[in-house]
């Protein structure tokens, strides 16, 4: 017991901030406190997303491989840009339209898509930054969900790239433009029906299955 005490004693005094001497005499190092670099890193926030509403118009423009709109701010850039790319002479027979959209990119990190949220529903779209043009540049099927968002959406339009929010009106001109780049309704059930005739010609006939 006595033992116990005697080791007890030290740990109480320092405890109580007293200078504990070391058999030389000399006094005991103070316990160091913790450095809050030794602490577990915690979680690195986020950085919040930078909204900006844009006031402008849609217009229509002028383009090599199509139909074309863009949307300008009342200080006259072109910030949002949306393209319906005809297929080039290396697409091959049977090369279908696509949807290309443009908007300006200003932060340091180049993202690797841009985001479509409008009140029909959400899509993404792979893309590139161009750092020469300042512009993330995404290619797309007529038929993906954010080109249905795009042609269904009402109100706002939100396109993200990054941490970096555009938010515009939204336009009939974009319905438009979505639907008359999608392949044609006739060529659509052409090829359905060619496919059902298909499947008709590989089915037996009744009086061949029936053994007669």
């Amino acid at each position: 017991m006595r033992h116990l005490l005697l080791f007890a004693a030290p740990l109480a005094l320092v405890a109580c901030g007293a200078e504990i001497s070391q058999p030389s005499g000399d006094p005991m190092p103070a316990p160091k406190p913790i450095a809050s670099s030794d602490k577990p890193d915690q979680a690195q926030k986020r950085p919040d997303r930078q909204v900006t509403e844009l006031s402008g118009s849609w217009t229509e423009a002028e383009s090599a491989n199509g139909q074309r709109l863009d949307y300008t701010s009342e200080d006259g850039v072109v910030a949002v840009s949306l393209t319906c790319q005809q297929p080039d002479a290396f697409s091959g027979e049977g090369g279908a339209n696509a949807l290309v959209l443009r908007r300006t990119f200003e932060d340091d990190e180049a993202p690797n898509q841009i985001g479509v949220l409008t009140s029909a529903g959400n899509g993404a779209i792979t893309a590139q930054l161009d750092e020469e043009t300042g512009e993330v540049t995404g290619i797309f099927d007529t038929r993906s969900q954010a080109a249905r968002a795009l042609a269904n959406g009402k109100g706002n339009l939100r396109l993200v790239a990054g941490q970096s929010e555009y938010v515009v009106p939204t336009d009939d001109r974009v319905e438009q433009l979505v639907e008359s780049c999608r392949p044609p309704i006739e060529a659509t059930l052409e090829g359905e029906a060619e496919a059902d005739a298909d499947a008709e010609a590989d089915e037996p006939d009744d009086e061949t299955s029936s053994g007669s």
